[in-house]
């Protein structure tokens, strides 16, 4: 089994989506207001990877807590028989709680489900060193971000990442 763990916002849609001519041209065609939130080119990426690749799709972004998420999902032309990370937050004896890094719901979703490999695509860094070294390709939400880090206009899922993902996933 392969897993692909997608964040939504800065993966599916990214700040060059929010401006583009693209976006301004479709937006009159859409159903949903949600259909705006993501580049239609990102989200054909996903489906590519997963058909060549078998990968189960399993969300990790804070988007796998909306229950219209399937319903979204469907829209766009996603999977909807999707997984997703478990929300893991604990209280102290203080009732002061804590949230853990989305490395770590990953890995206890493996613990649960284990795999033989698998792929973390988001644009934040918040991971394990293992995870960042072996399993993660990330993406650039945002002009700025990707300027400071010199990856100008990589944003979102691109064309070289999605590549990178399929190669990542078959190498087992």
């Amino acid at each position: 089994m392969r897993y692909l763990f997608l964040d939504i916002d800065g993966v599916l849609n990214h700040e060059e989506w929010y401006n583009s001519k693209r976006l301004k041209e479709l937006a009159p065609t859409f159903v949903r207001w949600e259909q705006e939130c993501f580049d239609p080119a990102c989200v054909k990426r996903v489906n590519e990877i997963l058909e060549e690749t078998g990968a189960q799709l399993v969300v990790s972004s804070s988007w796998r807590s909306d229950t219209e998420l399937p319903n979204i999902f469907k829209l766009l032309g996603l999977p909807t028989d999707f997984m997703v990370t478990p929300l893991l937050v604990d209280e102290d004896s203080n009732g002061h709680l804590s949230w853990p890094t989305r490395g770590e719901e990953i890995e206890a979703f493996i613990n649960e489900h284990p795999c033989n490999n698998y792929v973390i695509v988001d644009d934040d860094t918040d991971f394990t060193e293992e995870q960042k070294k072996k399993h993660f390709v990330r993406t650039y939400g945002d002009y700025v971000t990707a300027w400071k880090e010199d990856k100008c206009w990589e944003t979102g899922l691109t064309e070289a990442k999605k590549d990178k993902i399929i190669k990542t996933l078959k190498n087992e």
